[in-house]
């Protein structure tokens, strides 16, 4: 597997040393109190690790962040601490250069860079603990707009590549343990992130099977050979992640479409294989144990020196071990471990205790103790999910709540719905579907209805889970009974809505049995409605599904005893969806003259699209986006570029199908629309180059663009791999192929033309 392209690594970071230069998220800015946070974090790190590869790799990114915090006397002082360490440390005499060059001071920034030019090529010690060094920066850095699985990826490949240059050095020992140590923490994240995607079967089972292989290889180090805090914090801890892979099987199906844990006969056999041959098989029935063995390994003295130290578990032990007990919804005693860990250490250091405990509290009904540790832990650091989880804790209050007119339901409602708010803003690229589901639940529950189906797209469109039916169910129920409790005006947008979502998510998936079985329950007519509107409009066989319509793989699912009764219901639906066709034509045959002109009135269909906003967000244009979409994309553009950037954003967009005014020509009236717009947004798939239409209004576009030397007026955005235009390639696009980057968009929307 080529996760990341190996020759660039060894380019951009085995040549490079020094952590400045890599891409932090320090180096973009992050809020204050994120930098604050890291720092005691990587204070924490260099009391556990008081000395050994970890202690100095934490010294070098505790001086990077002090930097970034404006405190440079502070950083230098770190990195000379660094040096004082290992003075011949790559790593840190290119971070004090930087830092002097920064502050004006050209002869220290000589002398360090001096000594740096004296590293021989073949140096492969110094350049592979440099290379871990920047790997651990990358795992304890501030990055957090990325998906899990991406920004694990590269601290991964380095630990690797600096493993196979330190693979020669027997004198490093401890220093190679601590740094497999981290590389299997690592894989446990990479597996435990797997789950978000789709086809990541044999990924997953690479990075299970290696993290376990790590992580043994640590635990049958001899302990007498070892000093105290590699048995505390490194061999101790290690039992610890060991059984939080134990504890994953992985999930399957059951007869009632439920997820549950496999089996051990159910496991992968290449996985079990390996536990047989590293001889884990034994703690599969029983993982707890291995937690037990890392507790027994952290308050063991083995040798008389040690016997004066005080014994101290590592808060990292006895989290991971609540975390077992959690998932074995063994609450209390998970509980007692979190406050055993904060007893260790309750300050801002330990963070993550917090918050765990804080999910404890919740499961065990005590919601006022969990959003006090959760309003606590976010002070600390602030994450999308810490209050994601406080905001459904008020809306528990809420609805606690008898009469929901109340001050004090009303202040549970205002918290809930500003928590919510902040948790899916601070998620910028992150792709936590999840947290846009639970604001849907939360806005769906308080009768939100319509702002709830705009969050559930949002989870559908960034879920790219095996998963992703649930944040489908979600959405799909919202708008069935959006549909039930609609005006009769507004039923037919809705029900192209459905179709839509329908329709792709039984592409991507495959038949929604177990979901359909569901919506047939709760919602049999809406269901019927929907088969008949996919029975009279879709029967074409290119919008067939593995070879049936979408009417029979929804009829498929009906109880044999109801299928009838089910036809009939079906039949005068669409008999609805006929008289409405036949009251069309005879409008059409019947020619309607306008008042003034006296001209035929054309008619168009105006009911999918979103209303259009009234004004422009644009000072300067009556429009603040144009789209060029070819037939293929209409669902697309409807439902998710305009309910987007049109509902959500409010932009005020023009496509020729709503916005051109009726009885006018039409190429002028587009050619119009293109000059009067701040941007031109381009939707380009398969089946764009060729159309007629598309060609004529991209030229006018391109036209525009030359002629008026606006650089950055033209968005193509790429819905299809092999869709970019030949006159675009030049042009940077947005890849939308999976999801649309939306902050990107309206960064690019938000630009001067």
């Amino acid at each position: 597997m080529a996760d990341i392209d190996k020759k660039e690594i060894w380019e951009i970071y085995n040549e490079r040393p020094g952590l400045f230069q890599i891409s932090l998220t320090a180096s973009q800015n992050p809020p204050a109190q994120q930098i604050k946070h890291r720092m005691i974090a990587s204070g924490k790190l260099i009391r556990c690790f008081p000395e050994g590869f970890t202690h100095r790799a934490a010294q070098n990114l505790l001086g990077v962040l002090y930097f970034y915090n404006g405190q440079f006397y502070q950083a230098v002082k770190t990195f000379e601490k660094a040096l004082q360490l290992q003075p011949d440390s790559l790593t840190a005499m290119a971070n004090i250069a930087f830092v002097y060059q920064r502050m004006k001071q050209n002869t220290k920034v000589t002398k360090y860079r001096a000594r740096l030019a004296e590293v021989k090529e073949n140096d492969q010690e110094r350049k592979g603990i440099a290379l871990a060094e920047q790997a651990f920066a990358f795992l304890f850095d501030c990055y957090m707009e990325k998906d899990a699985l991406e920004r694990n990826k590269l601290p991964k490949e380095l630990f690797v590549q600096s493993l196979k240059m330190l693979e020669n050095c027997e004198h490093h020992q401890t220093m190679i343990t601590e740094i497999k140590y981290w590389l299997g923490q690592v894989y446990l994240r990479l597996f435990s992130s797997c789950h978000r995607r789709k086809d990541m079967e044999d990924i997953e089972r690479e990075y299970y099977m290696k993290g376990v292989k790590e992580l043994v290889e640590i635990t049958k180090i001899d302990h007498s050979n070892v000093k105290l805090y590699i048995r505390r914090e490194v061999i101790s801890t290690s039992w610890a992640f060991l059984g939080l892979f134990l504890i994953r099987r992985g999930s399957i199906l059951d007869e009632s479409g439920n997820y549950k844990r496999k089996t051990i006969d159910q496991m992968d056999e290449k996985i079990k294989a390996l536990l047989q041959d590293l001889e884990l098989v034994q703690y599969l029935d029983d993982p707890e144990k291995c937690f037990q063995i890392g507790l027994e390994q952290a308050s063991t003295s083995v040798t008389d020196s040690e016997k004066s130290c005080e014994p101290r578990i590592a808060t990292e032990l006895l989290i991971r071990y609540a975390i077992f007990l959690k998932t074995e919804e063994r609450w209390e005693e998970a509980l007692k471990k979190l406050n055993e860990a904060l007893e260790i250490d309750n300050t801002e250091a330990n963070w993550f205790a917090l918050t765990v405990k804080a999910e404890v509290l919740d499961n065990l009904g005590r919601i006022d103790e969990a959003i006090e540790d959760r309003k606590r832990a976010i002070s600390w650091n602030t994450t999308s999910r810490d209050i994601c989880d406080l905001a459904k804790a008020y809306q528990k209050k809420y609805m606690s709540c008898e009469d929901k007119n109340s001050e004090i339901a009303e202040e549970f409602l205002l918290n809930a719905s500003d928590c919510f708010t902040r948790a899916v803003q601070l998620l910028k690229q992150e792709k936590r579907p999840e947290i846009h589901c639970a604001q849907g639940i939360f806005l769906r529950e308080i009768g939100e209805i319509k702002e709830a189906i705009e969050c559930f797209k949002r989870a559908v469109e960034v879920d790219t889970a095996t998963k992703s039916r649930i944040s489908f169910r979600h959405l799909f129920e919202s708008l069935l009974l959006y549909y039930r409790e609609s005006r009769d005006s507004e039923k037919g947008k809705i029900m192209h809505e459905m179709a839509y979502f329908y329709d792709v998510t039984s592409r991507k998936h495959g038949e929604l049995t177990k979901e359909t079985e569901k919506f047939l329950t709760d919602y049999e007519e809406e269901m019927a409605t929907l088969t008949a509107y996919f029975q009279h409009y879709r029967q074409q066989p290119s919008l067939y599904s593995n070879g049936k319509t979408m009417s029979d793989i929804i009829t498929s699912v009906v109880k044999e005893d109801a299928i009838e009764k089910w036809r009939v219901t079906v039949e005068e639906k669409e008999k609805y969806f006929r008289s409405q066709e036949e009251t069309k034509l005879a409008k059409k045959k019947k020619e309607v003259l306008c008042s003034r002109c006296k001209g035929p009135v054309i008619e168009r269909q105006l009911s999918v699209f979103p209303d259009p906003r009234e004004k422009p967000r644009s000072l300067k244009y009556p429009y603040d986006f144009y789209v060029i979409f070819s037939p293929t994309d209409r669902d697309w553009v409807c439902h998710i570029l305009l309910e987007t950037l049109e509902v959500s954003y409010g932009y005020k967009g023009a496509i020729a199908e709503r916005d051109i005014r009726l009885g006018s020509t039409d190429i002028y009236q587009r050619v119009n629309l293109i000059q009067n717009c701040s941007k031109i947004l381009v939707i380009l798939s398969q089946k764009f180059e060729g159309n007629p239409e598309c060609d004529y209004e991209l030229s006018h576009a391109l036209k525009r663009k030359h002629e008026e030397n606006l650089e950055n007026v033209l968005i193509p955005i790429l819905r299809n791999v092999d869709g970019l235009h030949q006159s675009l390639r030049t042009i940077t696009f947005l890849d939308a192929v999976d999801d649309c980057d939306w902050n990107k968009l309206i960064n690019a929307l938000e630009a001067k033309p």
